[in-house]
């Protein structure tokens, strides 16, 4: 089901004088009925477990005409897609799905009704992206490339800022990073998936061949010298889990270097 069909768009509705924050709460996968629910912005409404919430998509998005379909991104941790409503919202989600930091992740999450004592009170705002991070804690983030940030958007940032600050989440508004690494995270990132992890035994053995540095080239002949493309998949699914370092920035290609992590060299290497 395309996230557009279900996502309904909020009516702001003056309850209170306060800042407000609308949402609608994941009731049942075949369940058509939409349940509104809204409460003053505070700490009790931050301390809410929204992971049991799941709030759907709250506004109706096709994406960015002409430039980008709208897509969705396979969330490996609570099995999931999150909807990306342009590009550099889906390359922000890869960077935050690669940071490893973020458990879960939710797309157009809530809208925050703004209300007095606010410079924008009477207008709404949705943030592109809840996260749950590791930690248990939870934080909005919004996207936009730096290019765009102008003067009206910056007020907007710093209103949802402290709304979040109310609620007890961080906040961030995500401004992009080097092309150049995106598009190699993104060939790195197609083999991020379990069915792309290696076998102990053949972890142990790419990550041991890397620790003074190997090409991407020679560590798929040494795993697999028979059909060496075959190892592709293993060697870039380890360098997705950080347990090999290489250099975003530059060209990738067979002759990218690789070579083991830090905690790897140092044995401290935990479940990644």
């Amino acid at each position: 089901m395309r996230p557009v069909d279900i996502a309904k768009r909020i009516t702001t509705r003056r309850r209170s004088a306060g800042t407000e924050a609308h949402w609608v709460s994941r009731i049942g996968e075949h369940d058509s009925t939409i349940h509104q629910e809204y409460a003053p912005v505070g700490r009790d409404l931050g301390d809410r477990d929204w992971s049991a919430i799941d709030p759907m998509l709250v506004r109706t998005s096709k994406g960015v005409r002409h430039y980008f379909t709208g897509a969705l991104y396979y969330w490996q941790r609570s099995r999931s897609h999150i909807w990306c409503e342009s590009q550099e919202e889906r390359w922000e989600v890869l960077w935050l799905d690669y940071g490893g930091q973020v458990d879960r992740l939710w797309a157009q999450p809530m809208a925050i009704a703004f209300g007095h004592g606010s410079r924008l009170s009477g207008h709404w705002h949705v943030p592109d992206l809840l996260a749950q991070f590791t930690d248990g804690s939870y934080g909005l983030f919004d996207v936009r490339p730096i290019r765009l940030v102008n003067d009206q958007a910056r007020v907007q940032f710093d209103e949802t800022a402290k709304v979040c600050n109310a609620l007890g989440w961080q906040y961030r508004v995500l401004t992009g990073h080097d092309p150049q690494a995106t598009r190699n995270l993104d060939c790195i990132s197609v083999s991020r998936h379990d069915r792309c992890r290696p076998a102990a035994r053949t972890e142990a053995l790419i990550l041991d061949a890397a620790r003074g540095g190997r090409t991407r080239g020679e560590l798929c002949r040494i795993v697999s010298p028979d059909c060496p493309p075959l190892a592709c998949a293993w060697v870039d699914n380890l360098a997705w889990r950080g347990l090999l370092d290489l250099d975003l920035a530059a060209t990738f290609s067979s002759e990218t270097v690789y070579t083991s992590s830090e905690r790897v060299r140092e044995g401290t290497l935990a479940d990644a």
